[in-house]
């Protein structure tokens, strides 16, 4: 009976030891959601809302909800739920991730990732420095304060000097091209929890297009296209439209239009 006795209480040390391990790797695993993360200078805040998770660290890589960090490197963004498959597209770039796969598809490559891409409650985040620096961006992380600093290279030059600054309503003209942004309507999409932003304004050119890209106050941004809307006659109506989660408030927009070389220049700026 003592040495059953004896047994049993070998068995329980053994199972606690155990259980203690391999909850001390997991605490390891995931080690801080504490993460700083500054994009452009500009600290991007998180957890605003229960669809607004904060990042952590994994295994020494920072992961970050996949919208956030590809939306503020002017990413569109797509998932598909049956493949488990995040898309990512513009500025000449198409990634694709998979959950749980070191695998990630850049411009037509197989690249291999430190850390894959993994769903936690509900939320799907992917590994930051691997996506910045695949779409362009520098990446910088400061131990000491738990801190990654994302630098995306402005590559948009101004047509000469300063841009325009303007307010809604005002006209903006360069070369043979006048425009003006007089509107935006923010709608809620139902089902979601995203907004629809839409831009509208006026030109005197039928076919006009140019690129926009709106920022909100802590640096994160999107772009989009605005068209001249078919009419008989100018002036056009001029239209743009972005979808974008509601934690995004829209507070000024850089304009953008394609000169001869196919380059973009950034012609003006409107304040929201």
């Amino acid at each position: 009976m003592k040495k059953l006795k004896s047994l049993a209480f070998r068995f329980v040390v053994y199972t606690t030891l155990l259980c203690m391990l391999f909850l001390s790797t997991a605490l390891q695993s995931i080690a801080s959601t504490n993460v700083k993360v500054y994009f452009n200078g500009k600290l991007m805040e998180f957890g605003t809302n229960s669809n607004d998770p904060p990042p952590y660290i994994k295994e020494g890589r920072t992961l970050i909800p996949f919208r956030r960090i590809f939306e503020a490197l002017g990413m569109d963004v797509g998932w598909d739920p049956a493949l488990r498959m995040v898309t990512a597209k513009g500025n000449d770039i198409e990634m694709t991730l998979y959950i749980g796969n070191k695998i990630a598809i850049v411009n037509g490559q197989e690249k291999e990732l430190d850390v894959a891409a993994e769903i936690t409650d509900g939320r799907t985040f992917v590994p930051l420095r691997f996506v910045s620096e695949n779409c362009g961006a520098e990446v910088a992380w400061d131990d000491s304060t738990k801190s990654v600093y994302i630098t995306l290279p402005e590559n948009v030059p101004s047509s000469s000097g300063e841009p325009e600054r303007k307010s809604l309503g005002e006209e903006t003209t360069y070369e043979d091209l006048t425009f003006s942004f007089d509107e935006v309507v923010i709608k809620e999409v139902e089902g979601t929890n995203n907004n629809r932003i839409a831009i509208m304004g006026k030109t005197n050119l039928k076919n006009a297009t140019l690129l926009l890209e709106v920022f909100d106050n802590y640096g994160n941004s999107k772009k989009t296209k605005a068209y001249a809307q078919p009419s008989e006659s100018e002036p056009y109506d001029f239209w743009a439209s972005l979808y974008m989660s509601k934690t995004f408030v829209p507070k000024y927009m850089v304009v953008m239009y394609q000169n001869q070389d196919g380059k973009y220049i950034e012609i003006a700026q409107y304040k929201f």
